[in-house]
């Protein structure tokens, strides 16, 4: 049998929480940015699809004015599924998607503190490992119901799976079927508690007309071009009413909800206040606020009295549901996340009760791994850079300048401006200053070399483990370091085991 060796290179990080148990229910919608809500939207050149229900999350708990998401739906459920961000994860885009199954995820921690046993699911999308079985493999969800892949070639006939086991050409709208699959299984959990992610794969195309009982754009055909706006914001209304019908079923004195957007309007239906059509535009796909600035709202049982149809304005990013999660049922975080975790999630939990809230560190980082637009984004206070792959800068004052229409780098900077430059500039190098991996290898004597490039670090460790989803690593006995004054480093494993391992290396 052949001997596999596989590297991983991470470092580690470990912080805590805590909070009262409740039912969460976290919706998150597809394809559906800020500019495509009333809710976030005032310009009054946008066109605006009616979502009650929506409004009524947001008249009855608290909006989000700054949440951040990655550009693309993967990245964005990756960081919620693991705290994480996406280079660490190494989900950057919907073609890089296969979440790594050694990852701790949510369901992992939340079964791991017991307070819920197993009565948590997800229903809808996944798009996060092609295989059946991956959402309980690698995300750890007990019950699975939805479709695997990231878009559905028709919402009346796609393939389904449930917990393994799939149907080719299920009938059932998707958008009906996800909140048939949803109510049935809140109904199952009688008056335990319970977590449940609900993912629709509304609005993202194909851009159709849904059932004629869940929305008013009578005049519209089955089938829209990509572009159709009035098709897009039918599949917004159709989604509107179907959650409406879900929760009527919940009891939102013991349910908090979450709803959201995993990333922007896509660029064809983008709207005002964002610009449609300069620089392959500013919405899905992105690193600009259309693509990257998504709706965040929070109403229900942990939401404290007198803080309906409030507004919070400071800068929260996706990987920061997962600590707030967690601290919604009372999960000391340092009790249930193994130590050597880098954990990124900041859990915004206080601000649901009206306590002071700063995030810390306070700045937000966004990789953009998508099409012509790669870059990183990086952003703290009013202020965003973005720094191109192809070397191209741009900063601006997204308080003053929602739709970035104007480079603050294309003139002279204030000293404000000039500070924030070198601040935000230095901390992204800081970020993307990770090591690379060259190569894994058995040598000539038998040993297991690891060959990362140089990078301006110290002090490495090399681990190992035999069981990849056990999380189990321990320290290389008797591991050797080579720097060969070239771009390469090696860490060498002087006596690997004689089956199937996995290294890990890590660095302060």
């Amino acid at each position: 049998m052949k001997v596999k060796y596989i590297v991983l290179v991470t470092a580690f990080l470990c912080l805590g929480a805590s909070a009262q148990q409740t039912n969460v229910l976290l919706i998150i919608a597809d394809d559906l940015g800020i500019d495509s809500l009333a809710a976030f939207n005032n310009d009054p050149t946008a066109s605006l699809p009616p979502t009650p229900t929506i409004d009524n999350i947001q008249s009855n708990g608290i909006t989000f004015t700054r949440y951040y998401s990655y550009s693309t739906c993967s990245p964005t459920r990756s960081a919620i599924l693991t705290g994480r961000y996406a280079y660490r994860t190494g989900v950057y885009s919907p073609q890089d998607n296969n979440l790594m199954a050694n990852e701790f995820t949510l369901p992992d921690a939340l079964i791991g503190s017991g307070v819920i046993s197993n009565r948590l699911a997800q229903v809808g999308k996944w798009h996060l490992g092609n295989d059946a079985n991956s959402p309980k493999s690698i995300g750890g969800w007990p019950h699975f119901s939805g479709a695997l892949g990231g878009g559905l070639p028709d919402f009346y006939s796609w393939q389904k799976t449930v917990n393994g086991t799939t149907i080719n050409a299920y009938s059932v709208y998707a958008t009906t079927d996800n909140v048939n699959d949803a109510e049935a299984w809140i109904d199952a959990q009688g008056t335990n508690s319970w977590f449940l992610w609900l993912a629709f794969n509304a609005p993202h195309t194909p851009l159709q007309r849904p059932p004629n009982d869940l929305h008013d754009y009578d005049g519209i055909t089955d089938d829209g071009e990509d572009d159709s706006r009035p098709h897009f914001e039918a599949m917004v209304q159709a989604m509107d009413t179907e959650i409406a019908r879900l929760l009527n079923s919940v009891d939102l004195s013991e349910t908090t909800v979450i709803f959201m957007g995993d990333n922007g309007t896509a660029r064809n239906v983008l709207q005002p206040p964002f610009p449609n059509g300069r620089r392959g535009h500013h919405g899905k796909g992105t690193a600009y606020e259309g693509g990257i600035r998504v709706p965040l709202l929070i109403c229900g049982a942990a939401v404290s009295n007198g803080l309906e149809n409030t507004v919070y304005d400071g800068a929260l990013h996706s990987v920061d549901l997962y600590g707030t999660i967690l601290e919604l049922f009372g999960v000391d975080i340092a009790d249930v996340v193994p130590e050597e975790l880098v954990y990124d999630s900041r859990s915004f939990f206080d601000v649901l009760g009206g306590n002071a809230y700063a995030r810390d560190p306070a700045e937000i980082m966004v990789d953009n791994a998508f099409g012509i637009n790669s870059a990183q984004s990086i952003m703290e206070g009013d202020f965003k850079y973005i720094g191109f792959t192809n070397g191209t800068e741009e900063l601006y004052n997204v308080t003053l300048d929602l739709p970035e229409s104007v480079n603050l780098l294309s003139g002279t900077l204030t000293p404000i401006e000039q500070t924030a430059y070198e601040s935000l500039t230095n901390r992204l190098a800081t970020y993307i200053n990770t090591p690379q991996l060259y190569s894994g290898y058995l040598d000539g004597s038998g040993g297991f070399n690891v060959e990362i490039g140089w990078f301006d670090n110290e002090g490495f460790t090399l681990y190992r483990t035999d069981h990849l989803v056990s999380n189990d690593w321990n320290i290389v006995a008797g591991q050797e370091f080579e720097d060969n004054g070239t771009a390469a480093l090696i860490l060498r494993d002087p006596v690997p085991p004689g089956s199937n391992a996995f290294y890990r290396v890590t660095t302060p």
